[in-house]
Protein backbone atom coordinates (compact mmCIF):
# COMPACT_ATOMS: atom_id res chain seq x y z
CA UNK A 1 0.00 0.00 0.00
CA UNK A 2 2.67 2.51 1.03
CA UNK A 3 4.50 2.15 -2.28
CA UNK A 4 1.32 3.26 -4.06
CA UNK A 5 1.19 6.56 -2.21
CA UNK A 6 2.22 9.65 -4.14
CA UNK A 7 4.67 11.87 -2.27
CA UNK A 8 6.45 13.25 -5.35
CA UNK A 9 3.94 15.64 -6.83
CA UNK A 10 3.95 16.13 -10.59
CA UNK A 11 3.20 19.46 -12.33
CA UNK A 12 -0.42 18.46 -12.92
CA UNK A 13 -0.79 17.63 -9.22
CA UNK A 14 0.38 21.12 -8.29
CA UNK A 15 -1.97 22.59 -10.90
CA UNK A 16 -4.90 20.71 -9.37
CA UNK A 17 -3.94 21.89 -5.87
CA UNK A 18 -3.75 25.49 -7.09
CA UNK A 19 -7.09 25.38 -8.94
CA UNK A 20 -9.03 23.76 -6.11
CA UNK A 21 -7.42 26.05 -3.52
CA UNK A 22 -8.39 29.11 -5.56
CA UNK A 23 -11.96 27.90 -6.07
CA UNK A 24 -12.32 26.72 -2.47
CA UNK A 25 -10.99 30.00 -1.09
CA UNK A 26 -13.40 31.97 -3.30
CA UNK A 27 -16.32 29.84 -2.09
CA UNK A 28 -15.38 30.52 1.54
CA UNK A 29 -16.06 34.23 1.02
CA UNK A 30 -19.39 33.74 -0.80
CA UNK A 31 -22.40 34.42 1.43
CA UNK A 32 -25.00 32.61 -0.70
CA UNK A 33 -25.02 28.90 0.33
CA UNK A 34 -26.51 27.83 -2.99
CA UNK A 35 -23.69 29.59 -4.81
CA UNK A 36 -21.21 27.76 -2.58
CA UNK A 37 -22.90 24.50 -3.59
CA UNK A 38 -22.50 25.48 -7.25
CA UNK A 39 -18.77 25.97 -6.68
CA UNK A 40 -18.65 22.46 -5.21
CA UNK A 41 -20.37 20.81 -8.19
CA UNK A 42 -18.93 22.53 -11.25
CA UNK A 43 -16.37 20.04 -12.62
CA UNK A 44 -13.21 22.15 -12.42
CA UNK A 45 -11.62 19.89 -9.75
CA UNK A 46 -13.03 16.83 -11.52
CA UNK A 47 -11.49 17.90 -14.82
CA UNK A 48 -8.07 18.73 -13.43
CA UNK A 49 -8.07 15.47 -11.46
CA UNK A 50 -8.75 13.73 -14.79
CA UNK A 51 -5.66 15.45 -16.20
CA UNK A 52 -3.58 14.59 -13.13
CA UNK A 53 -4.62 10.92 -13.09
CA UNK A 54 -4.08 10.54 -16.85
CA UNK A 55 -6.70 7.80 -17.36
CA UNK A 56 -9.67 7.79 -19.79
CA UNK A 57 -13.10 8.31 -18.28
CA UNK A 58 -14.45 4.93 -17.15
CA UNK A 59 -16.75 3.13 -14.75
CA UNK A 60 -14.77 4.34 -11.72
CA UNK A 61 -15.48 7.97 -12.64
CA UNK A 62 -19.22 7.31 -12.94
CA UNK A 63 -19.33 5.37 -9.65
CA UNK A 64 -17.38 8.09 -7.85
CA UNK A 65 -20.16 10.56 -8.71
CA UNK A 66 -22.51 8.35 -6.68
CA UNK A 67 -19.99 8.25 -3.84
CA UNK A 68 -19.90 12.05 -3.87
CA UNK A 69 -23.68 12.08 -3.42
CA UNK A 70 -23.25 9.62 -0.56
CA UNK A 71 -20.60 11.86 1.00
CA UNK A 72 -22.80 14.98 1.23
CA UNK A 73 -25.64 13.02 2.83
CA UNK A 74 -23.29 11.32 5.30
CA UNK A 75 -22.04 14.76 6.39
CA UNK A 76 -25.55 16.23 6.52
CA UNK A 77 -27.00 13.35 8.55
CA UNK A 78 -23.95 13.16 10.80
CA UNK A 79 -23.95 16.87 11.58
CA UNK A 80 -27.66 17.77 11.48
CA UNK A 81 -29.28 14.57 12.74
CA UNK A 82 -26.62 12.91 14.90
CA UNK A 83 -25.12 16.22 16.10
CA UNK A 84 -21.55 15.23 15.24
CA UNK A 85 -19.27 18.31 15.02
CA UNK A 86 -18.74 19.35 11.41
CA UNK A 87 -15.03 18.49 11.14
CA UNK A 88 -15.43 14.88 12.39
CA UNK A 89 -18.53 14.54 10.17
CA UNK A 90 -16.49 15.60 7.15
CA UNK A 91 -13.66 13.23 8.08
CA UNK A 92 -16.14 10.35 8.42
CA UNK A 93 -17.63 11.15 5.00
CA UNK A 94 -14.21 11.34 3.36
CA UNK A 95 -13.04 8.13 5.07
CA UNK A 96 -16.08 6.23 3.80
CA UNK A 97 -15.48 7.58 0.27
CA UNK A 98 -11.82 6.55 0.35
CA UNK A 99 -12.60 3.13 1.83
CA UNK A 100 -15.19 2.32 -0.82
CA UNK A 101 -13.13 3.84 -3.63
CA UNK A 102 -9.92 2.00 -2.80
CA UNK A 103 -11.87 -1.25 -2.32
CA UNK A 104 -13.69 -1.01 -5.65
CA UNK A 105 -10.77 0.38 -7.67
CA UNK A 106 -9.03 -3.00 -8.28
CA UNK A 107 -12.25 -4.93 -8.97
CA UNK A 108 -14.51 -2.63 -11.03
CA UNK A 109 -14.29 -3.77 -14.69
CA UNK A 110 -13.46 -0.92 -17.03
CA UNK A 111 -15.72 -2.29 -19.75
CA UNK A 112 -17.99 -0.12 -21.84
CA UNK A 113 -21.22 -1.91 -20.75
CA UNK A 114 -20.40 -1.25 -17.08
CA UNK A 115 -19.40 2.34 -17.82
CA UNK A 116 -22.54 3.15 -19.80
CA UNK A 117 -24.72 1.27 -17.32
CA UNK A 118 -23.45 3.27 -14.35
CA UNK A 119 -23.73 6.53 -16.31
CA UNK A 120 -27.37 5.72 -17.11
CA UNK A 121 -28.03 4.91 -13.45
CA UNK A 122 -26.42 8.19 -12.35
CA UNK A 123 -28.49 10.16 -14.85
CA UNK A 124 -31.82 8.57 -13.92
CA UNK A 125 -31.12 8.83 -10.19
CA UNK A 126 -30.19 12.49 -10.59
CA UNK A 127 -33.47 13.24 -12.39
CA UNK A 128 -35.51 11.33 -9.80
CA UNK A 129 -33.92 13.14 -6.85
CA UNK A 130 -34.15 16.52 -8.58
CA UNK A 131 -37.90 16.03 -9.08
CA UNK A 132 -38.72 14.53 -5.69
CA UNK A 133 -36.41 16.32 -3.24
CA UNK A 134 -37.71 19.10 -0.95
CA UNK A 135 -36.54 22.64 -1.69
CA UNK A 136 -35.44 25.39 0.67
CA UNK A 137 -32.95 28.25 0.65
CA UNK A 138 -30.08 27.99 3.11
CA UNK A 139 -28.53 30.35 5.63
CA UNK A 140 -26.08 32.96 4.24
CA UNK A 141 -22.61 32.72 5.76
CA UNK A 142 -19.04 33.57 4.84
CA UNK A 143 -15.83 32.82 6.68
CA UNK A 144 -14.48 35.46 9.07
CA UNK A 145 -10.93 34.13 8.66
CA UNK A 146 -8.41 36.15 6.65
CA UNK A 147 -7.40 34.71 3.30
CA UNK A 148 -3.79 34.09 4.40
CA UNK A 149 -5.12 31.52 6.90
CA UNK A 150 -7.98 30.11 4.84
CA UNK A 151 -6.08 29.50 1.58
CA UNK A 152 -3.17 27.48 3.11
CA UNK A 153 -5.67 25.39 5.10
CA UNK A 154 -7.56 24.53 1.93
CA UNK A 155 -4.33 23.78 0.05
CA UNK A 156 -3.32 21.35 2.80
CA UNK A 157 -6.64 19.47 2.46
CA UNK A 158 -6.32 19.22 -1.32
CA UNK A 159 -2.69 18.07 -1.12
CA UNK A 160 -3.87 15.12 0.95
CA UNK A 161 -5.78 13.81 -2.07
CA UNK A 162 -2.69 13.89 -4.22
CA UNK A 163 -0.98 11.54 -1.80
CA UNK A 164 -3.60 8.83 -2.36
CA UNK A 165 -4.41 9.48 -6.04
CA UNK A 166 -2.74 6.23 -7.21
CA UNK A 167 -4.83 4.22 -4.78
CA UNK A 168 -8.01 5.92 -5.95
CA UNK A 169 -7.39 5.78 -9.72
CA UNK A 170 -10.50 6.91 -11.59
CA UNK A 171 -12.33 7.39 -8.27
CA UNK A 172 -10.07 10.39 -7.73
CA UNK A 173 -11.92 12.59 -10.23
CA UNK A 174 -15.11 13.02 -8.20
CA UNK A 175 -13.40 12.90 -4.82
CA UNK A 176 -15.16 15.55 -2.68
CA UNK A 177 -12.28 18.02 -2.58
CA UNK A 178 -14.48 21.05 -3.07
CA UNK A 179 -17.42 19.46 -1.30
CA UNK A 180 -15.35 18.90 1.84
CA UNK A 181 -14.37 22.57 1.82
CA UNK A 182 -17.93 23.72 1.12
CA UNK A 183 -19.30 21.31 3.75
CA UNK A 184 -17.32 23.21 6.36
CA UNK A 185 -18.15 26.65 4.97
CA UNK A 186 -21.86 25.71 4.60
CA UNK A 187 -22.20 23.87 7.89
CA UNK A 188 -25.37 25.86 8.64
CA UNK A 189 -26.88 24.95 5.24
CA UNK A 190 -25.75 21.43 4.36
CA UNK A 191 -29.06 20.80 2.62
CA UNK A 192 -27.95 23.10 -0.21
CA UNK A 193 -25.14 20.72 -1.13
CA UNK A 194 -27.52 17.77 -1.12
CA UNK A 195 -29.97 19.62 -3.37
CA UNK A 196 -27.17 20.61 -5.77
CA UNK A 197 -25.58 17.16 -6.26
CA UNK A 198 -28.40 15.78 -8.45
CA UNK A 199 -27.46 18.40 -11.04
CA UNK A 200 -23.98 16.90 -11.20
CA UNK A 201 -25.48 13.41 -11.47
CA UNK A 202 -27.53 14.55 -14.46
CA UNK A 203 -24.88 16.54 -16.34
CA UNK A 204 -21.75 14.64 -15.23
CA UNK A 205 -22.44 11.25 -16.89
CA UNK A 206 -23.17 12.89 -20.23
CA UNK A 207 -19.88 14.76 -19.93
CA UNK A 208 -18.09 11.51 -18.99
CA UNK A 209 -19.46 9.71 -22.06
CA UNK A 210 -18.45 12.51 -24.40
CA UNK A 211 -14.94 12.66 -22.93
CA UNK A 212 -14.46 8.89 -23.17
CA UNK A 213 -15.55 8.82 -26.80
CA UNK A 214 -13.37 11.79 -27.75
CA UNK A 215 -10.32 10.23 -26.11
CA UNK A 216 -10.72 6.54 -26.96
CA UNK A 217 -12.34 6.81 -30.41
CA UNK A 218 -10.83 10.01 -31.76
CA UNK A 219 -7.59 10.03 -29.77
CA UNK A 220 -7.85 13.72 -28.90
CA UNK A 221 -5.50 15.45 -26.48
CA UNK A 222 -6.60 15.41 -22.82
CA UNK A 223 -6.92 19.19 -22.68
CA UNK A 224 -9.15 19.30 -25.77
CA UNK A 225 -11.23 16.46 -24.35
CA UNK A 226 -11.59 18.35 -21.08
CA UNK A 227 -12.60 21.60 -22.79
CA UNK A 228 -15.27 19.81 -24.81
CA UNK A 229 -16.50 18.15 -21.63
CA UNK A 230 -16.77 21.48 -19.84
CA UNK A 231 -18.78 23.01 -22.68
CA UNK A 232 -21.28 20.15 -22.74
CA UNK A 233 -21.56 20.11 -18.94
CA UNK A 234 -22.29 23.86 -18.82
CA UNK A 235 -24.94 23.51 -21.54
CA UNK A 236 -26.83 21.00 -19.35
CA UNK A 237 -25.98 22.26 -15.86
CA UNK A 238 -26.79 25.96 -15.98
CA UNK A 239 -30.46 25.64 -17.07
CA UNK A 240 -30.92 23.03 -14.32
CA UNK A 241 -29.30 25.37 -11.80
CA UNK A 242 -31.64 28.17 -12.82
CA UNK A 243 -34.56 25.80 -12.28
CA UNK A 244 -33.17 24.82 -8.86
CA UNK A 245 -32.98 28.46 -7.75
CA UNK A 246 -36.59 29.02 -8.85
CA UNK A 247 -37.71 25.95 -6.87
CA UNK A 248 -35.87 27.19 -3.76
CA UNK A 249 -37.40 30.65 -4.10
CA UNK A 250 -40.90 29.20 -4.60
CA UNK A 251 -40.52 27.02 -1.51
CA UNK A 252 -39.40 30.02 0.55
CA UNK A 253 -42.37 32.10 -0.62
CA UNK A 254 -44.75 29.28 0.30
CA UNK A 255 -43.14 28.96 3.74
CA UNK A 256 -43.34 32.69 4.45
CA UNK A 257 -46.97 32.69 3.33
CA UNK A 258 -47.73 29.81 5.70
CA UNK A 259 -45.99 31.62 8.60
CA UNK A 260 -47.99 34.81 7.99
CA UNK A 261 -51.28 32.95 8.10
CA UNK A 262 -50.51 30.32 10.74
CA UNK A 263 -47.61 31.74 12.74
Amino acid sequence: MWQNLNFNFEPYDWLLIFMVTALGTASAYMKDPQLKAVAATIPIPCGFAYIAVGLPMGAANAISALLCLMYVHVVRIGHNKLHIPIVPAIIIGLAIFVLIGTTLQPIVPDSEPVFYGVCLFDFLLGILIFIKQPYKSGVPYKTPLPVYIKAPAIAFVVAGLMVIKRLMGGFCTSFPMMNSIVSYESRYSLGDQCRQLPLFLIAGPIMFIEMRLLETRLGLNHWIVLLCGYILFAFIYWPLNKRLKLKNAKADRAYRHWVRHHG
